[in-house]
């Protein structure tokens, strides 16, 4: 008989965009268009590539990103989302109900607006999600996981923040959780590795049998 898998943790964190949602395919089809909106210069795809391997504050000053003019392009990005749409990546569905049925509370932790995440999730995955905290700027995770942590009563070592960046890895040890980064979405894989996070997951797959323990 199979033991039963327990959860490693309380309560799992995921970033949306780039860790459930594919979206940098979105997001290189409307980047020239955001530029010229904002008046940031543009790369190419040679240079997108390039950038994978950098933190956010590096490629806001790379490609002529003030910071002022942060929130504006991120509201912008939002609603340009929500006309356009975006799916999720192959497997996340069944990973995310195979950590459900585990026992492990989900959450959704992302700058992202919550109608665009449910959306993205629809009605089959949505109930899976106990906590929705979007809608954050591009550097205010630290402070919604900590207010996840305190909603739920739960003590940092029994949570961790998953995403594809390197500001999800330095937001989840500002909060005192877990940190693990997932190697399809936007930072590379030996970018990510290079920030030691506590878990990294290199496929989709990975997520169910990393996170849950057998009992």
């Amino acid at each position: 008989m199979n033991p039963t898998p327990t959860p490693r943790y309380s309560l799992a964190a995921f970033d949306f965009d780039g860790t459930l949602a594919d979206s940098l395919p979105w997001l290189r089809s409307v980047l020239t268009e955001a530029a010229g909106k904002f008046g940031f210069r543009a790369p190419d795809a040679e240079e997108v590539e390039q950038l994978r391997g950098h933190d956010v504050l590096h490629i806001l000053k790379r490609l002529d990103i003030s910071l002022w003019k942060a929130p504006a392009l991120l509201a912008y990005m939002r609603q340009a989302q929500a006309a356009g749409g975006i799916g999720l990546f192959d497997g996340i569905g069944h990973a995310l109900q195979t950590l459900h049925r585990g026992g492990l509370r989900l959450a959704v932790l992302s700058s992202n607006a919550e109608a665009n995440v449910r959306a993205a999730l629809g009605p089959a995955l949505t109930p899976l999600i106990s906590d929705f905290a979007c809608g954050t700027d591009i550097f205010g995770k630290a402070a919604k996981m900590a207010h996840l942590l305190r909603h739920n009563g739960l003590p940092p070592q029994q949570a961790i923040l998953i995403g594809d960046e390197l500001r999800d890895i330095d937001a989840a040890r500002e909060a005192g959780v877990a940190s693990g980064a997932v190697a399809w979405g936007y930072n590379r894989a030996d970018a990510l590795a290079a920030r030691h996070p506590d878990l990294l997951f290199n496929q989709v797959s990975d997520l169910a049998p990393s996170l849950l323990a057998p009992a």
